[in-house]
């Protein structure tokens, strides 16, 4: 007995020692956090199909706003030549919609639509309302006749002092006082009269001669401002 109790204390000493002793917390490694990675996806960029804008049928006899004609009982037999196709050109144009910058085919500002018809002509214009009143000599009403050039302010301009041209029609018809204009305006390509027309009146600052022709009756190129002319 003497011989196990050294063995027993032993043992009971390193069981004590065993309990004082602080487990220590197992550290464990950190979970990591698993981000979904996404490839960037190029997003398709939409088709944009461009509208075709297809000008509404034009009737057999045409009315023309604010006044009493139609294309069929109009008579250019006393025009010339040239004039007469100009005129047959705008015309021809008549109902198409007005689209800021549009030069035709299938829609036209204003001039845009003098543009296209004078080419018909021989004629190139400048793109612009306000080049194209540079062009040819100035002329007074009691002097207006077909194919004549007229050039209004815009809306913004007409309360100001100075009115910076905008607009742009041709002159159509010239008769008993009555003078009728074909141009593109909101209401698209159209003749309006505007002989008692407040909104015209206003708005006018110049009529111009562009068309001259030589010994031969061939158009020749529009003169720029300054420059003589025996038309």
């Amino acid at each position: 007995m003497k011989k196990l109790l050294p063995i027993i204390i032993s043992v009971a000493s390193i069981a004590t020692a065993g309990a004082q002793v602080k487990k220590k917390p197992v550290k464990h490694a950190p979970v990591k956090k698993h981000t979904a990675y996404h490839k960037k996806t190029t997003a398709h960029k939409a088709v944009v199909h461009k509208k075709v804008v297809t000008p509404p049928p034009l009737p057999d006899s045409l009315y023309f706003p604010n006044s009493d004609i139609t294309l069929n009982t109009y008579d250019t037999s006393g025009l010339r030549s040239n004039i007469k196709q100009l005129l047959a050109v705008l015309e021809s144009e008549l109902g198409k919609p007005y689209i800021r910058g549009a030069i035709g085919p299938f829609a036209f500002d204003c001039s845009g639509l003098m543009k296209f018809g004078f080419s018909v002509i021989g004629m190139t214009l400048p793109r612009t309302a306000a080049d194209m009143s540079s062009l040819g000599n100035i002329i007074t009403p009691s002097d207006w006749s077909p194919g004549d050039l007229l050039f209004f302010a815009g809306r913004r301009s007409t309360k100001s002092k100075e009115k910076r041209i905008a607009h742009v029609g041709c002159v159509y018809k010239v008769e008993n006082g009555k003078v009728l204009m074909i141009h593109s305006s909101n209401q698209g390509v159209n003749i309006v009269d505007i002989t008692n027309s407040e909104y015209y009146k206003k708005r006018l600052i110049a009529a111009r001669r562009v068309i001259q022709v030589d010994s031969t009756n061939m158009v020749v190129p529009p003169m720029e401002e300054g420059n003589t002319s025996d038309y």
